[in-house]
Parts: structure tokens; sequence; C-alpha cells
């Protein structure tokens, strides 16, 4: 074999072993694009906290009042709370949450209790030299709350002493009783990743191990009335409304029979 032959077997070896790592690379990145998982590192619950605290915690920018006197007021404070923010008070909130779950996490092992996270295949760019990786966009918490439930209470064969008669009666009687069900705690995605069906695809996994992993047929979600995105994404996941103190209880219909199911801490999914 000439030297040129040989350098044109060895190009084409190497394009062909390209073209299959591409080929490979693609069908993972294609099957593995979402992966719904417990936290399994240390990364993974940073990136946990993270995403909760710019959910929930991140301070709202207020926008400049015409009818206010002092309009340059509004643009200052706002920067002064950004700046305090980002400086510090992020970072504090992010360990904060991170030694909340973790320790809680700990804590619930081996019981009625889950945290899962949405990790995202992310191929990387320029400023990380194209190196792949998963990113967490999406979580829910989930485990069982003592909810009040209505206990019906029946007593009967009531004697009567005067006529020595048995008198046959049954009294009905109820009252409210702390019952076990499964919850729903907590359930967001990340900004730039709602609309997508990662919020579906998390509660899909919620129900999943609450109904077959723990045997449980009820799933429980408060949710605040003026929060009106999540109750529109829970509506449209086969969950009818109601009313119950001031929160937009919910149930599902194809694991409660139309009764009740109930949502919390939820964040446009």
């Amino acid at each position: 074999m000439t030297k040129h032959a040989f350098f044109r077997a060895v190009i084409s070896f190497l394009f062909n072993l390209i073209t299959l790592y591409s080929g490979l690379h693609q069908k993972i990145s294609s099957t593995n694009a979402l992966q719904i998982v417990p936290p399994s590192s240390n990364d993974d619950w940073r990136d946990l906290a993270s995403l909760l605290v710019e959910t929930f915690d991140e301070p709202t920018i207020i926008p400049p009042s015409p009818s206010s006197s002092s309009t340059a007021a509004n643009p200052l404070k706002n920067k002064l709370q950004i700046t305090k923010w980002n400086m510090f008070e992020k970072s504090l909130t992010e360990q904060f949450a991170y030694n909340q779950y973790v320790r809680t996490a700990r804590k619930m092992k081996g019981k009625k209790y889950a945290i899962l996270i949405a990790k995202e295949y992310n191929p990387g760019s320029e400023e990380n030299e194209f190196r792949a990786f998963y990113e967490v966009v999406g979580m829910a918490e989930i485990g069982l709350n003592l909810e009040p439930s209505t206990v019906v209470s029946e007593e009967s064969d009531v004697g009567d002493a005067t006529n020595n008669n048995i008198i046959s009666a049954i009294t009905t009687a109820s009252f409210s009783a702390l019952v076990p069900r499964a919850t729903v705690g907590v359930l967001c995605v990340k900004s730039s990743r709602r609309k997508m069906g990662i919020g579906q695809k998390l509660l899909q996994k919620c129900e999943e191990i609450i109904v077959e992993s723990w045997g449980e047929d009820e799933i429980v979600v408060e949710v605040e009335p003026k929060n009106r995105a999540a109750l529109e994404f829970f509506s449209k996941q086969w969950l009818s409304l109601r009313w119950e103190s001031g929160f937009c209880a919910e149930g599902r219909r194809n694991r409660c029979g139309g009764e009740e199911c109930h949502c919390s801490e939820t964040q446009d999914v």
C-alpha cells in the first residue's frame, strides 16, 4: 500500500467514525432530551435550589407610576433592590433552600416522600467549549400531608327501659378527622422552558409514583385563586375545580372519580 493510499484509508476511517458518533450522539440527544429523575448529585441539588429561588424568591420590578410625584424613585429603588439581591441575598437564599431540601430528603428517606427534577439535555455552546450536559429545568415535591376529612359514625339498637322494648334506631354523626393524603407540594418550571410540556411530564411522573408505588388513589393540590396560570394548567390535566377555604382544590377524574385531589405552591408551567 502506498503512502497516499494509506492516508486516504485513514481519512475515510475517521470520517466514518465521526459520522457514526454524530448519529449516535443525535439519537441519544433525541431520546434522552428530558429526564424526570430524583436528584442524584450535589450539582442537581444546587441547580434545584437555584430554580426554586429564581421561581419564588427573585425580587419583582416595580414599574414607574404616572400618578406618583416621585417617578424617579421607582427606578432607583429597583436598581438598589436588584444590586442587593445579586450581591449577597440571592446566594444566601439559594444556600438556605439547598440546606432545607437536602436535610428534608435525608430525614424522609424510606417514607412516602419524593423530590423529582426535570433534566434537559444541553449540547453546550462556545462558552463551555461545546461540552454537553443536563440542565435542571423543572422540579416537583410530593409527600403525605394530613388533611381534614369528614367521618360518619352510626349507633343502633337503643334500649327502652320503660316497656322493655328494644328500639332499633340509627344515629348518624359527622366529624372532621385528619387523614394522610398524597400531596403535590411544589411544582415549578424554569421561566425560559415553560409552555413546553415539562410541567405535564412532571405531574405524570408524580401520579405514577403516588398511584403505582405508594398505592394512593387521591392526589391533593392547593392553588391560590389569583394564580390563574396554575389553575389553567391543572384544568388541562383532567382536573375538576372546586373552591375550599380560599383555595382552589382540584380533582383528578380518572384517579378520584371526580372527587378531590388537591395542588399547592405551583408556578406557571
